[in-house]
């Protein structure tokens, strides 16, 4: 059986999204979310024996934040895409920055090292499914950008 992935805690997570963008970044916990469909995006990670080992999921309207803060895009883009429920390319391309770098919140130093496989809306594939509803760590936080709307993140490992 391969090594158990851990999530980082909200106090670990909140300076990685801080570096990410350049702003302080605050997050607290957030009630439990079960089910994927309340998210925008989901991205996948696997250990690097090609095992599932954690989901991130976000949020529209921070999807659209993290994004737009990301590459200096003003917040009036941001909620342009939010009202028009799809981010543009460009907001979709640094997206994938994001989840490269939120890869970090899985990667203690006594849990395997994941990597960045897949990302997508829901509905999900059977297997990202079955690990984002029975992850055995989820954290759940509600995250403030300075300057853009806040949302939800997820981050769920096994």
């Amino acid at each position: 059986m391969a090594d158990k992935v851990l999530v980082l805690k909200l106090a670990e997570v909140t300076p990685i999204l801080r570096d990410l963008i350049g702003k302080p970044v605050t997050a607290k916990d957030a009630p439990p979310i079960k089910a994927p469909e309340p998210f925008y995006s989901v991205a996948s990670y696997e250990r690097e024996d090609g095992t599932a080992g954690g989901l991130c999921a976000i949020d529209l309207p921070l999807a659209a934040s993290l994004a737009a803060a990301l590459i200096l895009v003003p917040k009036g883009i941001a909620d342009d895409c939010i009202r028009a429920k799809k981010l543009e390319e460009m907001l979709e391309d640094s997206l994938q920055e994001v989840f490269n770098v939120l890869g970090r919140c899985f990667n203690g130093p006594t849990s395997p090292r994941v990597i960045l496989k897949w990302r997508g809306p829901p509905p999900l594939s059977a297997p990202h499914r079955a690990l984002f509803v029975g992850g055995s760590t989820r954290v759940t936080m509600d995250v403030a950008v300075p300057g853009y709307l806040a949302g939800k993140m997820l981050l769920v490992a096994n």
